[in-house]
């Protein structure tokens, strides 16, 4: 029975070998000797080919790197003339600065000018309301000096 198990198994080994071996493709033929030289005859025609799309790709290279050596100078100027700029900017803004600052100091000192002659008006007033008042008193107090002397 064993041995009759492994014949089946065999059988059956050899089948699938023969089915695969008729379903799996077969391999192409190599070309021969004549092909072969015909095919380096060809090479000069495709090394020309790749030859000129070399040159086609260093062409549009050198181009390309044209463009972008162009365009480096280019932003460079435009960042030379914005640095250029910012600089006159910043002195522009030192001077408003300083104008502010002087003007503000003048409003300061036109302000305290105000301030004093204020206060130098309100003594003088006071100064003045104080003599007539004290006059004034000074009188009563005379009047009434005399008024009790008389009596």
């Amino acid at each position: 029975m064993r041995i009759r198990r492994m014949a089946v198994r065999g059988q059956a080994v050899v089948v699938l070998v023969i089915l695969f071996s008729l379903l799996y493709p077969a391999p192409a033929a190599h070309a021969s000797w004549l092909d072969r030289i015909k095919d380096i005859y060809q090479l000069p025609s495709n090394v020309e080919q790749i030859q000129k799309d070399y040159e086609a790709t260093k062409q549009q290279l050198e181009e390309q790197k044209d463009k972008l050596s162009e365009a480096v100078k280019q932003s460079q100027e435009i960042q030379d003339r914005l640095l250029s700029q910012n600089e006159a900017l910043k002195k522009d803004n030192e001077q408003l600065q300083e104008r502010l600052k002087a003007m503000e100091q003048v409003a300061l000192d036109k302000d305290k000018r105000n301030r004093k002659i204020t206060y130098m008006v309100i003594t003088t007033a006071a100064l003045v309301v104080g003599y007539f008042l004290l006059g004034r008193v000074f009188r009563f107090f005379v009047w009434q000096r005399r008024k009790r002397g008389m009596r």
